[in-house]
């Protein structure tokens, strides 16, 4: 499975990020792990998907280029190339909200930190 996790620039909950892989792990196999590049939870991410045999596709947001606009450029590119089969999001922003409602919009399975109770 195609699995993108989400979450706000400044969210730093590596405990709680690989708690929900883990238990999405437990249900479906995941093959890729899609990223936008987290500051904090970057390296952790793709730590979990080396531990679990899937490949990682990091999309960081270019900065330079785009300025204030480059999260949400980012989010939109990311969504729609990297094709994947069901959305994660962890506590976020106006852009991580934006980036679930596109997906949904899309007919793509979106969980979040309230869906593993």
């Amino acid at each position: 499975m195609r699995v993108l996790i989400c979450a706000g620039r400044h969210y730093a909950d590596s405990r709680q990020c690989r708690g929900v892989l883990d238990a999405f792990q437990r249900l479906y196999p995941v093959q890729v792990l899609i990223h936008g590049g987290n500051q904090y939870l970057g390296a952790d991410i793709e730590e979990w998907a080396r531990e679990h045999g899937a490949d990682i596709v990091r999309y960081p947001p270019n900065w330079q280029r785009h300025g204030k606009l480059a999260e949400r450029l980012r989010n939109h590119f990311m969504l729609h190339d990297s094709r994947p089969d069901v959305v994660i999001a962890l506590p976020g922003g106006k852009d991580t909200e934006e980036l679930v409602a596109q997906a949904r919009g899309k007919g793509l399975q979106t969980l979040s930190l309230a869906d593993w109770g």
